[in-house]
């Protein structure tokens, strides 16, 4: 048999981290079997999906290197299909309409709240069989009296009593399908063999078996992952902006570092802390997934980010800073050593970029705070003493600029942070980088001067 597994959002809202690691899990569990993993897009709220939405789940899926199988299914196209289900449930039995006013729901939801209980509908219309001609839902006839059981691959054997379930609605007054029925008839239609979503789709589960059992279908196997909390314990939502993967995109994570932080967000395999996606494929086994929900480490993901970037090779960093110089304009030696001598001194894509800006921009560089109050607490003499000196070099290398810098300091009876700093901040704006000899040095004699000059 072929294991199918599927991933299915609804489109209301940016792809949540949460929703990629199951994304992840689903293809990694149907690529290590050599199966197919598939995607639908659950859109059939139609007042909240948004096409918007959809096309993120896509672009932040194929960013992740998180490729589906086959054509996108989208659940909005398959509605008759699910309506046909329910005249099957009615004419069986299996099902009724439920003629309840909504005030009569929000009256006894009030009433069960009073009384600090549960709600769960009372089945007045279960055994009706008549038909008025009144607004109406269908709700399922759960099977009383009788106990559904969950063999989960992650969490074990669940059971509960039949009766702790409502009878739950599958059509609402609208004739619009549920998501209850729409999941599981999409889950027949495509074939799922293995579901693996998140626990708090616990409850859901159960209902959804008991509707493969009155259809009369072999439900897939399911397996639950427990939720991804924030370090405080709370439970991570889309309501968590911050939390998207574009938003971690437009921060310039690398996505083999997002992906390796989803991968052991909840999966382990001994003490092996690194995966590219291939290791991942032939590593992953649901056997792996803990029980406990994984906290989300803010500090763990930049860890793991700054090892992937410190990774990267000439040719990445290049297509890094191509998008917004034209580096054919550079020496190439130049270019490379700037790549190299950035990428050591920086953490992550965001610091790489601010050191490369100030060395090939083209334009002003801004001054930040710091580096202006560093310009404005060196005595005046010191700072011409530096364009002086400096304007005197022949033979403009790290060597011979060191060399001059340090007879400055000596001369002037200072340390030489005290004549580097000034010059530091001057030429890039800031108040730390890279070794201020070799900054000026692949900067230029020329572009040096000019900054000191306008600076000072």
């Amino acid at each position: 048999m072929t294991i199918i597994t599927r991933f299915a959002p609804s489109p209301t809202g940016l792809l949540h981290i949460g929703g990629a690691r199951t994304a992840l899990y689903n293809y990694l569990y149907a690529k290590r079997n050599k199966g197919i993993f598939k995607l639908r897009i659950e859109d059939t709220d139609k007042e909240r999906s948004n096409s918007k939405f959809s096309e993120d789940i896509f672009s932040s899926m194929k960013w992740l290197g998180i490729n589906w199988d086959q054509d996108v299914i989208y659940q909005s196209k398959n509605i008759s299909y699910h309506i046909n289900l329910v005249q099957r449930l009615l004419k069986e039995g299996k099902a009724y309409r439920c003629y309840c006013t909504k005030e009569e729901i929000e009256e006894a939801r009030d009433k069960a709240k009073k009384e600090k209980k549960p709600y769960k509908y009372n089945r007045k219309w279960r055994d009706f069989e008549g038909k008025l001609e009144i607004p109406y839902v269908v709700r399922i006839k759960i099977p009383l009296h009788k106990k559904t059981i969950l063999k989960d691959k992650i969490l074990g054997e669940v059971v509960i009593e039949n009766n702790e379930l409502e009878d739950f609605i599958i059509l609402r007054s609208d004739n619009t399908p549920t998501y209850m029925l729409s999941v599981v008839a999409d889950d027949k239609l495509m074939e799922v063999t293995d579901v693996i979503r998140g626990d708090d789709h616990l409850t859901n589960t159960f209902k959804q078996l008991i509707l493969f059992s009155l259809l009369d279908w072999q439900p897939p196997r399911y397996s639950h992952i427990p939720l991804i909390h924030s370090q405080e314990g709370s439970k991570l939502s889309k309501r968590h902006g911050d939390l998207s993967v574009k938003q971690y995109k437009e921060n310039s994570f690398l996505p083999a570092a997002l992906i390796n932080y989803l991968l052991r967000l909840g999966w382990g395999h001994g003490d092996k802390e690194f995966f590219s996606l291939d290791e991942a494929v032939s590593l992953f086994s649901l056997e792996g997934v803990g029980k406990s929900p994984a906290k989300f480490d803010e500090k763990k993901l930049n860890h793991i980010n700054t090892f992937y970037f410190k990774k990267l090779n000439l040719n990445e960093l290049l297509k890094i800073i191509s998008s917004n110089y034209k580096t054919e304009n550079y020496n190439k030696n130049l270019i490379e050593q700037l790549l190299l001598i950035f990428q050591e001194r920086s953490e992550n894509i965001k610091d790489f970029l601010n050191g490369i800006e100030y060395m090939l921009s083209v334009k002003e560089i801004n001054l930040s705070e710091q580096a202006l109050a560093i310009i404005k607490n060196t005595q005046k003499n010191i700072l011409d003493l530096i364009i002086t000196n400096l304007k005197n070099i022949e033979n403009w290398n790290s060597i011979n600029i060191e060399s001059i810098i340090k007879d400055i300091a000596k001369k002037e009876n200072l340390k030489l942070f005290s004549i580097a700093s000034p010059i530091r901040a001057a030429v890039t704006g800031k108040n730390h980088s890279p070794s201020i000899f070799k900054i000026l040095e692949l900067l230029g004699k020329e572009n040096t001067l000019k900054r000191l000059k306008k600076a000072f």
